[in-house]
């Protein structure tokens, strides 16, 4: 055996799993933050709207590179986990979706296979969208607090059904529900009046 290579690969179990301090310079896509005299770059899907800031990290660590991706949730960063298991979406792909949307709109397109809605983020087309929804469909789970399953959002639902042949799309009917009554705990009728009240706007059929 010969001796030991002087320049061993990178350490891939190097986490940074959170930063707190001071933003000192932003980016269009990042920010820079000051923690016990270090600045750290770090991805961010928006702008903090303070400068003290705690963000929940992502630590990707490569022979020749190394970024953080940062978020003011643990929501955030649970689903940019979970996006970027799916291949073919990176991190980029990844923070654009959640530049884009919220991460329980996410979830909901997800969830009710709404393809469209997921291809609007920059960089995500309609194979990749449809690839999000094959392989996270059924593992969606909890996000943003609240419970999105595979079964959860389908047009089984006729209150969902309904708001979708008013003219909405499949996940804005999905959220508007999630704040009113469950299934099982009242009609079609009351649950369908509840999301049009959350909405506060008046569907366009066909649209």
């Amino acid at each position: 055996m010969g001796p030991p290579s002087l320049n061993p690969p990178a350490k891939r179990s190097t986490v940074i799993a959170a930063i707190r301090g001071t933003v000192i310079a932003r980016g269009a896509d990042h920010v820079v933050v000051e923690s016990n005299g270090v600045g750290y770059k770090v991805h961010v899907p928006r702008q903090p709207t303070r400068d003290e800031v705690l963000l929940h990290t992502h630590h990707i660590v490569r022979e020749d590179d190394q970024s953080l991706y940062g978020f003011e949730s643990r929501d955030e960063l649970a689903l940019f986990e979970m996006l970027i298991t799916v291949s073919g979406v990176g991190p980029k792909a990844a923070i654009a979706l959640l530049m884009t949307s919220r991460p329980a709109d996410i979830a909901a397109a997800i969830a009710s296979g709404d393809a469209a809605a997921l291809a609007r983020a920059p960089g995500v087309g309609k194979k990749t969208a449809e690839r999000l929804i094959v392989d996270l469909k059924g593992k969606i789970g909890r996000v943003a607090g609240l419970p999105v399953t595979a079964g959860a959002l389908t047009t089984e639902d006729d209150a969902h059904a309904a708001l979708v042949a008013l003219g909405y799309t499949p996940s804005e009917a999905a959220t508007a529900l999630r704040q009113a009554p469950s299934k099982g705990g009242a009609t079609t009728e009351e649950r369908l009046a509840a999301a049009l009240r959350v909405t506060g706007r008046t569907p366009v059929a066909g649209r």
